[in-house]
This record gives C-alpha cells, sequence and structure tokens, in this order.
C-alpha cells in the first residue's frame, strides 16, 4: 500500500469517530448527518487545496486595473492528497451505509 491510501483509510477512520463522538456529545442522528458531513468537508477541502480559480481570477483583474498592467492568468490546478481521498472515502461509505439504513 502507499503513502496517500494509508493517510485516505486513516482520514476516514479519524473522520468517522469525530462525526460519531459529536453525534454523541450533541444530540443528532450519525446517520442522517454523517454524508451530509462528509460532504462538506469533501468540498472545503477541495475549494482550499485549488488555486487559479474564480477568487484569484477576480483578484488578478482588480490588480490589472489598479496598476494599469495586464496580469497574467493563473491556470486553475487542485492539489490533493490522502487527507481528500479520505474525506471522500468517508462520503461514499456515509452514503452507502444511510442508503441501506433508509430502503
Amino acid at each position: 500500500m502507499n503513502k496517500t491510501a494509508i493517510w485516505a483509510i486513516c482520514t476516514a477512520i479519524v473522520m468517522g469517530l469525530v462525526v460519531w463522538t459529536a453525534s454523541r456529545l450533541v444530540p443528532f442522528s450519525y446517520n442522517e448527518y454523517s454524508f451530509f458531513i462528509g460532504l462538506g468537508a469533501s468540498i472545503l477541502l477541495f475549494f482550499f487545496s485549488s488555486s487559479g480559480g474564480v477568487f484569484s481570477r477576480a483578484a488578478t483583474m482588480d490588480a490589472s486595473e489598479a496598476v494599469w498592467k495586464v496580469q497574467k492568468v493563473e491556470k486553475s490546478k487542485v492539489s490533493v492528497g490522502g487527507v481528500f481521498y479520505g474525506t471522500v472515502l468517508y462520503t461514499v461509505m456515509s452514503l452507502i451505509l444511510m442508503i441501506a439504513l433508509y430502503f
């Protein structure tokens, strides 16, 4: 197994334990909210691990207008790793669990 796979599995396990513990401390159903928590975490990690997106282009445009010089536009790229794949793994597993429990 490579390093990314180990990080992904560990992240999914830790995330599951954290959400389960939170569901015991704060009264909410783990089965109902685990998928949505995983989806939100995956989207946030994807958003914050990317560069050259909408906000970067807006900042470049503002800088171009301020100094009257055309700035080079940065290409969009995402550098995800094992933690992101772990959150996606957790999200998929919680979706499967939610479907199995409700149908």
